[in-house]
């Protein structure tokens, strides 16, 4: 009776010995783009709950911050919505490492006017002419005003900012009188407050502030002429909307340890399944 009894008590504190070793466990920095930065957060928090040995902490300051943080080894994971440059890639082969991409969202970048602004729909040439500076007035775009337009952007250390200089403006100089925000709520909030104001927000931001009223979410048009699509789920996920985007998480590095396990969480069902309840559309 007693050896019966002993082997699997053994063999279950052999178990559960190994699990306790196994089991992700330490301190695990992200840091980079305010657009990833709520999945992100809603991500760290339910990995936290599965294992409560792992502590994970999550900040913003941009997609080029991140990437900065990384490469200088104050942070694990850096979260991009948009793709490493050529000097970033250059800047971690000389620190004898490599900059390993992991696609984890898609999204798609909106185009956000006051609530009393009539314009409905922009074209890609339009918003390229307003966020150049060679389109001054709403009246030149359909509008019902001829108030000079009041244009929100992001900061140049933000991957959305150079998304949208790389898609709308073919690489192009922004106008000099843009105003510059830190965050995506910023530029959505600074929208609301100006009836003459235009931004572009990631579609989570921006359908969250369309829900209360704050903002109005335009369709755009490849060309004159074509239909105007909005950033909805079915558009953004065939890659149908214009301004369709991946996000990214970044490694120095193929992941490995903690971050590795956050990653392979992010990117399982269930942390897919995530993406879809904090506005943005999973991989698949």
């Amino acid at each position: 009776m007693r050896k019966t009894f002993l082997v699997p008590l053994v063999g279950l504190l052999a178990f559960s010995l190994t699990n306790a070793i196994a089991a992700p466990r330490g301190n695990l920095r992200i840091a980079g783009s305010t657009t990833v930065l709520p999945l992100s957060q809603t991500w760290a928090e339910k990995f936290m709950v599965k294992h409560p040995n792992a502590s994970v902490s999550v900040s913003g300051g941009g997609s080029g911050v991140g990437l900065s943080s990384l490469l200088n080894g104050t942070c694990d994971i850096a979260n991009a919505s948009r793709p490493a440059k050529p000097k970033e890639i250059a800047t971690a082969r000389q620190r004898n490492t490599k900059l390993v991409e992991i696609k984890c969202a898609k999204d798609g970048l909106a185009i956000i006017v006051h609530p009393s602004n009539n314009v409905k729909n922009l074209t890609m040439a339009q918003i390229k002419g307003i966020y150049s500076g060679k389109v001054r007035t709403w009246n030149e775009v359909g509008g019902d005003s001829n108030s000079p337009i009041v244009v929100i952007g992001r900061d140049s250390s933000s991957g959305t900012y150079g998304f949208f200089q790389d898609a709308v403006l073919g690489g192009g100089a922004y106008r000099k009188d843009m105003l510059s925000q830190p965050t995506n709520a910023a530029v959505a909030q600074a929208v609301s407050q100006s009836k003459d104001a235009i931004g572009y927000v990631g579609m989570a931001y921006a359908w969250d502030m369309a829900k209360k009223n704050k903002v109005k979410v335009v369709s755009v048009s490849r060309k004159h002429g074509d239909t105007g699509m909005l950033p909805k789920d079915e558009t953004v996920a065939s890659g149908a909307y214009p301004l369709f985007r991946y996000l990214y998480m970044y490694t120095a590095g193929s992941p490995k340890g903690l971050a590795k396990d956050f990653i392979n969480f992010c990117l399982s069902p269930e942390g897919q399944a995530l993406v879809k309840e904090t506005g943005y559309l999973p991989l698949k």
